[in-house]
């Protein structure tokens, strides 16, 4: 889903340059993936292109709004007013969109009954009753951490449905509430780790700052390595909380992040999970998709339901003392042969 609603951004300002046609790989180029990566995504939707024109621009935004659209706009609340929410309220101000931010609350009393961006803002305390009376499912999070669980818990009751989330903790909802967790923190790590490199070449990343679930140099090292799971963390200083399968836990592919939607796209019964996140819901995600290892980073102490599901699934619970980009960049180490014991 995240990556559609790149192509069509690229594609649409792609279009108000003149652009009538464009490549696979050309779109890839642009949205920082594979060519094969957008000729699967766009076949998902059933859009095809041609050989020799490529994937007509119009066309193809068009299938994609089919795709990413419902018939009617979507409304939205957004909570908390202060300079991050200023700044996404902005962000969608005069934007013709599916989606719509109509109500934005905050504590700070002042901002009551006045308009932001074009949104008008409410009272926090008659945040449930009204985003129930709107019948609003999906909320945007601004808020500080020491207050997300609380106003994630109240929008929840209103009846909202999908929630994203900048606070930078995890939240603790019903399994049928999709999250979706937009880390600056994490992005910022990315960028700090990969600026201490020097230049050294490491696995690639996208523009966003996230590590694509591990480009193909990895993916290569993996293969020769044939190392189990069980060894791989041993050699980066984690701990293993929960055993996995018998016999051990190979892979063949790395996905560090915790959004949802990619994890869903990216996983498989081969792939290790490096995430901030240590909630049930990733868990479920991860039987989903078979996933048969999760490595939590930062030293995180994951909940008791969290390892009993994990252990009722067979899944491997690794917990690293590293970040995830750090973490990541150990792995690459070992599996390359540049860290020793």
């Amino acid at each position: 889903m995240s990556r559609m609603s790149r192509y069509r951004r690229l594609l649409s300002s792609l279009r108000e340059e003149g652009l009538e046609s464009i490549y696979s790989h050309q779109l890839a180029r642009h949205a920082v993936v594979s060519a094969a990566q957008v000729r699967r995504d766009l076949m998902v939707i059933g859009y095809s292109g041609s050989p020799n024109k490529g994937y007509d621009v119009d066309a193809c935004i068009a299938s994609i709004g089919s795709f990413l659209d419902g018939a009617v706009s979507q409304e939205v609340a957004l909570v908390g007013v202060g300079n991050l929410g200023r700044a996404v309220l902005a962000h969608f101000e005069d934007k013709r969109s599916s989606v719509a931010i109509v109500a934005a609350f905050d504590v700070e009393s002042g901002l009551a009954d006045t308009v932001v961006h074009g949104v008008r803002c409410f009272a926090a305390c008659s945040m449930e009753t009204l985003v129930r009376d709107l019948g609003l499912e999906i909320a945007v999070l601004t808020v500080p951490a020491d207050a997300a669980q609380e106003v994630a818990d109240t929008v929840v009751r209103a009846g909202v449905k999908s929630v994203i989330s900048f606070a930078p903790v995890p939240l603790h909802l019903p399994n049928d509430i999709f999250v979706e967790y937009m880390d600056i923190t994490a992005a910022l790590e990315s960028a700090a780790y990969f600026a201490r490199l020097g230049g050294r070449e490491e696995p690639e990343t996208n523009g966003a700052g996230d590590i694509e679930p591990m480009v193909k140099k990895l993916e290569s090292l993996l293969a020769r390595s044939k190392m189990k799971l069980e060894d791989l963390a041993h050699n980066i200083g984690a701990r293993v909380i929960t055993p996995g399968r018998p016999g051990g836990t190979e892979i063949a592919k790395i996905y560090a992040g915790d959004r949802v939607s990619d994890l869903l796209n990216e996983a498989s019964d081969q792939t290790l999970l490096v995430s901030n996140l240590a909630s049930v819901q990733l868990l479920r995600v991860a039987e989903l998709m078979d996933v048969p290892g999760i490595c939590f980073v930062n030293d995180v102490e994951p909940d008791a339901d969290v390892v009993e599901l994990a252990r009722q699934n067979g899944t491997l619970l690794l917990v690293s003392p590293a970040g995830v980009f750090e973490t990541c960049g150990l792995i690459y180490q070992v599996l390359s042969g540049e860290k020793q014991d």
